[in-house]
């Protein structure tokens, strides 16, 4: 193989799996605190716990004392996979592993008089798909197994205007973690029967991103005794990622180990470096909260996403001939969020929320590292008053994706065809939430 063919496959490696990461990215968890989550999300206009330093930190302008809020969210995943039919009446099929990913929660506020300051802890973006026996994995020269976590730390300042007005300000103070796997194929002679169904390499990136500090700020306003308005805002944030690590296994049959091997050496070694930046959207949220009741309050939020800020992934290496920019095409989206809770007892309290989330990604850029589709979700809680002190939230939220397909009029729509599987794939989360509130 010649050495410009090895650089178009280490590229075509390399660049697949960072489009992995980034369209990782496009994967929002907004479930950070129980009692939101089981409001749907549905929490700026209320806001009246710890994880209001995500949803709405003017909300803290509006609590007394000083209070921890620990939350821990398990989301459990998963996808199938059913490919377009073949001429001869067979198709493929892929389903992801079990799969549980812990999304933490922990905030910690102190009220000073007219300011209240505080800081947290939560997880907005974040991916795992890792698809189950991946020698034989239709899509695993995309991705058999992706895993991005990014983590927010935010420190806030809020301040009560008067008594009907809260605004506030943060920093949210980010870093991000990737790991993604892919398989290559047979390609340039490596097999002398150019058999498309051999495996020859096994490709790994992993990086860290520098850390990322942009700003965020929230307003509350208590129009009346019933009514309260709230709007909440977190910048869009570009996730440097310097340090990435590609690593290339041989795995090919013994008859063609010591070619690949050769393969590998004329490449440069096993190891290499290259540097991206993912995109993550900004949040800006508008939610109104009527209290129906003395016992009864209902909100609605509708949350805006700038996804249109990732419309592309470009990859750098030391060598020009690497370098890659691959389309994304994301679109920004509106989510509406319904929630709705009534307080059964003095120390009970129920909860229940609905949402409709629109999928950023057109079709072109759906693929086995993140099948996405728009979504229904449904979810309800309780909260109990354990003492006076310490109350406790426990919640579920059921994901639902529509079935999307990236074949329509028996031409699939993918902007990478060669090795993105077409087909359907039909996706669900479980989302379980509990929380615990110290109030000192």
């Amino acid at each position: 193989m010649t050495r410009t063919r090895a650089a178009i496959l280490l590229a075509g490696a390399a660049t697949l799996l960072l489009a992995g990461a980034a369209a990782a990215g496009g994967f929002n968890i907004y479930e950070a605190g129980a009692r939101a989550t089981a409001l749907g999300g549905a929490f700026t206009a209320t806001a009246d716990d710890g994880s209001a330093i995500f949803y709405n930190p003017a909300g803290l302008a509006f609590l007394d004392g000083m209070a921890v809020d620990l939350n821990l969210m398990p989301v459990i995943p998963s996808s199938e996979f059913t490919g377009a039919l073949r001429p001869d009446g067979s198709y493929a099929t892929g389903k992801t592993v079990d799969q549980s990913f812990p999304i933490p929660g922990a905030y910690w506020y102190r009220n000073a008089g007219d300011l209240t300051y505080g800081i947290g802890l939560s997880a907005p973006f974040g991916l795992g798909v890792e698809w189950a026996d991946p020698e034989a994995w239709v899509g695993r020269r995309t991705s058999y197994d992706v895993d991005l976590a990014t983590v927010y730390v935010t420190p806030v300042l809020s301040w009560k205007v008067e008594e009907t007005v809260g605004i506030a300000f943060g920093l949210d103070i980010a870093h991000t973690d990737i790991q993604l796997n892919k398989r290559s194929a047979t390609l340039f002679g490596a097999n002398p029967e150019n058999d498309p169904n051999v495996d020859v390499l096994d490709a790994r990136i992993e990086g860290t991103s520098r850390i990322n500090v942009t700003p965020m700020m929230g307003l509350m306003v208590k129009a009346s005794p019933k009514v309260t308005f709230g709007v909440m805002y977190h910048h869009q944030k570009k996730m440097e990622i310097r340090n990435g690590e590609l690593t290339l296994t041989n795995v090919a049959p013994a008859a063609l180990t010591a070619t690949v091997d050769a393969q590998i050496a004329a490449l440069g070694g096993a190891e290499h470096d290259g540097v991206t930046d993912l995109k993550l959207p900004h949040i800006l949220a508008v939610g109104v909260a009527y209290q129906a009741t003395e016992k009864a309050r209902v909100e609605f939020d509708a949350v805006h996403f700038g996804w249109g800020f990732f419309d592309e992934l470009v990859l750098d290496f030391d060598g020009t001939a690497l370098d890659q920019t691959i389309r994304e095409d994301y679109e920004d989206v509106l989510q509406l969020r319904f929630g709705a809770q009534y307080q059964v007892t003095p120390k009970l309290l129920a909860m229940a929320g609905y949402v409709r989330d629109e999928s950023p990604q057109p079709v072109g850029s759906m693929s086995p590292l993140l099948p996405d589709a728009s979504r229904n979700d449904y979810s309800f809680g309780l909260q109990m008053r354990a003492t006076e002190r310490v109350t406790l939230t426990g919640t579920y939220m059921s994901v639902n994706f529509e079935e999307r397909s990236n074949v329509e009029g028996g031409v699939q729509q993918s902007f990478e065809t060669e090795f993105n599987p077409a087909g359907s794939y039909d996706s669900y989360a479980h989302i379980f939430g509990v929380g615990i509130g110290y109030r000192f």
